[in-house]
């Protein structure tokens, strides 16, 4: 495939010149079709380090909403009540309303770990609890039966629209590795993803690369909760006296590590907390090269620790979590990421979405407040995260992955979507729709 009169990003500035593809990556030269690309500019495709693709399709299917007078102003139709999007505990008289709904109703806050459920919900499970933190997985299988494929396509759908060509998903919640793996078989865009598993279900079988776009070769941990449940371990207090929890212990988490290590996987922990984030270093100190998501507050000292640990961080949550912050008592780095980029360390962007728009502009939008400057935030958006997977994508040069994006207008610019999305050479978007192949 010839890419005639490409204006292309190198890394540093635009450049013209015809491009080669060859076999689903960029060659010195090749024969095929010409696409004459004159006239637009031509980028690697976004990566996103840390997002939820069926989670994604699956707010996109339900209802969404942030106050619970919009929620009750909402027409539902259906049988269970399924929504997502709430931050502030309910009161007792919105319960009661809830209550009276003549159907189940799981409703999940805007973090994902927590969800409340009504009466008929709490009937339907066979709990007594109102809401549910963390081990989510019985009401994951209750409302993913049967529709996993679906959400999986709106959600890939979805991220495709913004020019995002390579995800690196966390989607085993609420249904079996095989039934996720036939899900995965079909896929356009890129996927590495990172399977939530327990230490006794660790097997090498588990993992592998699903044919030239899909590679299972993540493990994913929970070393503590979010900031919104109050139950990310943190070195200081909530306003309820609390201080969140460790969901898992150092050596367990060393377990995993050693674990991962031996059989060339990415160990990806996610810790919020300053408390949760010390106790994962200890680990991950020991063996380079896995993978911190969120660190949204770090001890000072943790810094220096850090420069052989990756980090997935989402510069949005900054200004998304003011509020919460008000009221937390702990001394530590507040969402840091500028200064961890400006240090050296490995810092890749991601959206986490659903808890937050998938479109990287979103994510842009805010690393332009934190300081980053355009290039640097593109670079953080592509190459950056691909690198900490392992993966050959996010640029655009000869032995890399053919995943690019056509705009009418400077994609630096972050305020258009791309008119033409390509994985491995292959047309897989178009802004009227789905393409086919070259």
């Amino acid at each position: 495939m010839i890419l005639k009169n490409a204006l292309f990003w190198d890394g540093k500035t635009y450049r013209k010149s015809d491009l080669f593809v060859e076999g689903g990556k960029f060659s010195l030269s090749s024969g095929g079709p010409t696409l004459d690309v004159g006239g637009f500019f031509l980028v690697p495709g976004f990566v996103d380090s840390h997002a939820h693709l069926v989670g994604t399709g699956f707010s996109r299917a339900i209802v969404n909403f942030s106050k619970w007078e919009e929620f009750f102003s909402l027409k539902v139709e259906g049988g269970m009540v399924l929504g997502r999007g709430w931050e502030d505990f309910p009161s007792k008289e919105i319960l009661t309303k809830l209550d009276e709904l003549d159907r189940p109703a799981f409703l999940f806050r805007k973090c994902g770990h927590v969800v409340l459920l009504n009466r008929r919900a709490m009937e339907l499970l066979g709990t007594k609890e109102r809401f549910l933190k963390e081990d989510l997985e019985e009401v994951h299988k209750l409302i993913l039966k049967g529709e996993i494929q679906k959400f999986f396509d709106i959600g890939e759908d979805e991220f495709l629209k913004h020019g995002v060509t390579f995800v690196q998903s966390d989607d085993l919640h609420g249904v079996d590795l095989k039934t996720l793996k036939e899900t995965l078989k079909c896929s356009k865009i890129r996927v590495f993803e990172k399977l939530n598993l327990k230490i006794h279900e660790l097997s090498s079988e588990c993992f592998g690369t699903i044919g030239d776009r899909v590679y299972v070769k993540g493990v994913k941990v929970f070393a503590d909760g979010s900031l919104g449940a109050k139950t990310a371990y943190i070195s200081g207090e909530y306003e309820d006296g609390t201080n969140g929890l460790l969901l898992v212990s150092k050596e367990e988490l060393e377990e995993y590590a050693k674990f991962c290590s031996k059989n060339g996987l990415l160990l990806n922990v996610h810790a919020i907390g300053d408390k949760a984030l010390s106790v994962v270093l200890d680990v991950l100190t020991k063996y380079p090269g896995h993978r911190v998501i969120h660190a949204q507050l770090m001890k000072e000292e943790d810094l220096e620790r850090s420069k052989n640990v990756f980090f997935s961080v989402q510069p949005h949550f900054f200004f998304e979590d003011q509020k919460l912050l008000k009221n937390l008592r702990v001394k530590a780095l507040m969402y840091p990421f500028y200064e961890m980029f400006k240090r050296g360390l490995p810092v890749a962007f991601s959206s986490d979405s659903p808890v937050s728009p998938c479109d990287p502009k979103y994510v842009a939008e805010h690393a332009l407040k934190m300081g980053f400057s355009r290039e640097e935030t593109f670079y953080l958006l592509t190459e950056a995260g691909a690198r900490q997977v392992g993966v050959p994508t996010g640029k655009i040069a000869p032995g890399f992955l053919a995943d690019f994006c056509l705009y009418e207008r400077d994609p630096l610019l972050f305020e258009d979507d791309p008119v033409a999305v390509f994985v491995g050479g292959e047309l897989v978007k178009t802004k009227s729709g789905a393409g086919g192949g070259t």
